[in-house]
């Protein structure tokens, strides 16, 4: 497994494909509905098998100054538990660092908390309700 951000048109494509099938599909969203305003000025990352397929994906962007916020992490059901995700996260913290982000909020699904806590994330509070179905709780990580 490698991490790097996509770089061809249809890598892009793959990547949006995995964020719409794990995270939009199941509560039958439509195409689209896995991208926001902020994909252009977002930093991408991205976990590829050995064959080049990609099995998780994750993104940073600056809120404002040094705060930066993480959405759309998903892995493959196929390959979690193996540290696709904290691979990605880890890499995502990089880049923040190296950006000047200093903290990091996100707003975990249910049960994803667990997988955020162990990673060294706090819970701040619940938050919204995504879809009517999936509780949200809003994290926070000091990095450095």
């Amino acid at each position: 497994m490698f991490i790097r951000s996509p770089a061809t048109e249809s890598e892009f494509e793959a990547y949006y494909a995995l964020r719409w099938k794990i995270l939009r599909e199941p509560w039958n969203q439509p195409p689209g509905s896995e991208k926001d305003e902020f994909e252009g000025e977002a930093i991408h990352l991205a976990a590829w098998d050995d064959q080049g397929t990609i099995i998780g994906v994750g993104r940073l962007h600056r809120v404002v100054h040094n705060y930066g916020q993480i959405r759309y992490m998903a892995v493959d059901p196929v390959q979690r538990g193996q540290g696709v995700g904290r691979a990605i996260l880890q890499e995502l913290e990089v880049k923040a660092i190296e950006l000047g982000i200093l903290e990091i909020t996100l707003y975990a699904r249910e049960d994803a908390v667990r997988f955020y806590r162990e990673n060294g994330y706090q819970v701040l509070r619940a938050s919204h309700t995504l879809f009517g179905v999936i509780p949200h709780f809003e994290m926070r990580k000091r990095l450095l």
